[in-house]
This record gives C-alpha cells, structure tokens and sequence, in this order.
C-alpha cells in the first residue's frame, strides 16, 4: 500500500515514547508509504529520523493552538498531498485537529503511549469529534480508553508494539566491553534496570533490595542501574534540564549508595543509546515501575531473551507469565525483589528457560511486519 502520511512528534525528550514513535515512521518509509514528520529543529527525533532518509518539517511555534502552527500544518497537508495524519506526542492533537476541523478529505489518528487522565471536558470534546482513530498498545488500556476519551469504541483500536527480532541479538563483543567496564568479574551476575530515575519508577526499591541478600550472595552479584532523571519540557539558560523532584530522587539513589558503601555494588551509569549493548551485558533484568502502561524495554529485554523480575502492576501483567517467562514480586517490596533474585541466581537453568519464553512471547505477539500491516489497514479503512 502507498500512501502519503504526516506525523506529529514535538517532544524535546528522547525516551521510549519518542524512540518507538520514530521507529514506527521509518518503518511506514521502508513498506512503501511517503512519509514526512513535525518534530522539533536540532532535536534527537529529528536526528533519528533525517539518518533513516525521512523528512523533516517544523512549526513557527509549538503551543496548543497556535494560529501560525495551524496554518503551516495546513499548508503541509495540501504541499504534500497528505492522506493520514498521525499524532505520537498528545500536545500536538490540537493543531493538528484545528487544522483538519473543515477537511474531511484526511483522516486523523492518536497514538497514546501512556496513562491518561479523563478527557471529557467540553474543550476536548470539541477537538477529539475530528480525530478519526486512537491507537493503543495495552489490551486492558485499550478495554476502557473509551471512557478516558470522547470517541467511540469502535475508533479505538489495540496496535501491538512492534519489533524486529533480528536486532535482538546478544552481542559478546560489547557484552565483556561493557561489563569489563562496569567491573564484573568472572562468576559475578549482573542484574540491572533501564528506567528514567523518576520516583514512579521504583528504582529505589530494586537499589535497597540489595541489603536483603546475606553477604555471600552479594559477593557474587552486581546492580546496574542505567537511565537518567526525567526531563523538563522547557530549559533555560544555565538550569538543570531535569525536573526538580526526579533530580531530587537521584540525589537520594546517590546518598543511598555512598551511606551503605555499595560503590563497587550499585553501579548509575545515566542514559546509554546503546540499549542493545547494555541488555547484552546483562543475566537478570529488573522492572521496578510501580505502574507502566505497557513497557517498551520490558519487551526489549525480553527479545534479549533475558528473565524478568517485575512488579505486579500495570500492563506488565500482560507481557509476562509468572513462572514462565518471568516473575513477579510485590510491589514496592525491596525484600521480594532481593527473595526472587536470590531464586534467580540460585536457578540458572529456570533463568534460561524462562528467558528462552519471553523471546517466544515478543516473537508471536510483536512481529514489527504483523503491527505495520495492522496500522495500514486502518489508514487505508473506508
């Protein structure tokens, strides 16, 4: 199918939200689709993008509704000849509904990547009566989006993650690098995280859990923790370019660390671009959030064919088994977190089966093929 799309991306961050967006609109380029994208000017999206050969546009102004904003969106629909607009960051619905109000020529559709809060209000209900479709990647989020948001059910549509499994590859190079770097030694585990340091997220309760082990088997184990504090929409000159309470939360991770002496032990490594690198470094994958939606690196690390230990909660429950692909600790409880660990470590061969499922899982249910398909046909929907 061919087809010309605009996507909508205007978010100065570069997490998992922004990197699947991306990677979704350099898919659509790579089927047969015309693709061009908004994003912001000298941003890590529009890096990603113009390196994977798609087009780049940017607005006069990134506000709600800014009158200049809308009229470029316009002028770029009709420019390109525009078929589908496609919004991946939720600020951006409101030009791009405004723009498309009177143009029932093009449709218009919301992907939403995270928790929402109920948007019923009068001002939401007059801009979401233009959007066409919304995009889920959570089978219970989906179940109810349609009480979160005013368009009918049958415009809501369930759009798995995709991923390539062919880049999920345990690379040995980078994996003795990294954990040469990181000072594992030889019999040593590495157990890690990769989250944003963000008190949701419940890094400290995998971090604290390491008190829980007796001392032989904290010889035996190490705890890296890669990911940095969540980032401020807007930076000023000369301030941090974290928001304050995760700048505080990692300020706390640290304090932690230095007063129990586990330098050698815990290991803040920040952000890595080099996600594939690190998961390869990897034995054990932990999942502290206290509440995801439905997690993008849970899945990345389960293609790495790592085992999981996750915190009972959110859409978690739906990417992995207890006992078969994984497993699940009570929430917020340093002292299951360190019991499970100690299971893991003890059980190497329950490790490997375990990650052998979890691959399995990503395999039937997040073939990136299976989701393009999908996402085309309701383009392309009458």
């Amino acid at each position: 199918m061919s087809g010309v799309s605009l996507h909508l991306c205007t978010s100065e961050s570069w997490g998992g939200l922004e990197l699947y967006a991306s990677t979704l609109m350099v898919e659509l380029r790579k089927s047969g689709m015309n693709v061009i994208a908004v994003c912001r000017p000298s941003s890590k999206i529009e890096h990603f993008l113009v390196t994977n050969g798609v087009l780049c546009e940017h607005l006069p102004n990134y506000g709600k509704l800014h009158p200049l904003s809308i009229r470029k969106i316009k002028h770029l629909i009709s420019t390109y000849n525009v078929d589908v607009v496609h919004v991946h960051f939720h600020r951006d619905v409101w030009s791009a509904s405004a723009a498309l109000l009177h143009d029932q020529k093009r449709k218009l559709f919301l992907s939403v990547y995270m928790g929402v809060n109920p948007k019923n209000d009068i001002f939401h209900r007059y801009i979401y009566k233009r959007v066409n479709g919304v995009f889920s990647s959570s089978p219970e989020f989906t179940s109810r989006l349609h009480t979160l948001y005013p368009i009918q059910r049958e415009r809501i549509h369930f759009l798995p993650y995709g991923r390539r499994l062919e880049r999920y590859t345990v690379d040995q190079t980078k994996r003795k690098a990294i954990r040469d770097a990181l000072g594992v030694k030889r019999g040593e585990l590495l157990i890690g995280t990769m989250v944003r340091i963000d008190p949701g997220k419940g890094v400290m309760d995998f971090a604290r859990s390491f008190l829980y082990f007796d001392k032989k088997l904290q010889a035996k184990i190490k705890y890296v923790i890669i990911g940095e504090p969540t980032r401020k929409g807007h930076v000023k000159a000369g301030e941090s370019p974290y928001e304050p309470h995760c700048e505080a939360y990692l300020q706390q991770l640290e304090a932690f660390i230095t007063e129990e002496k586990l330098h050698e032990r815990i290991v803040l490594t920040g952000f890595q671009d080099d996600f594939i690198g690190y998961l390869s470094a990897l034995d054990i994958f932990v999942f502290p959030s206290r509440d995801e939606l439905y997690s993008l690196v849970v899945l990345d690390a389960m293609a790495m064919q790592l085992p999981i230990l996750a915190a009972r909660a959110g859409g978690t429950l739906q990417q992995i088994t207890d006992g078969v692909s994984g497993l699940f600790y009570h929430v917020a409880d340093s002292e299951d977190i360190a019991e499970k660990l100690s299971y893991y470590v003890k059980k190497p061969d329950v490790r490997k089966q375990h990650g052998k499922a979890a691959r399995e899982f990503v395999a039937k249910n997040h073939d990136m093929k299976n989701t393009i398909t999908q996402l085309l046909e309701v383009y392309h929907a009458n």
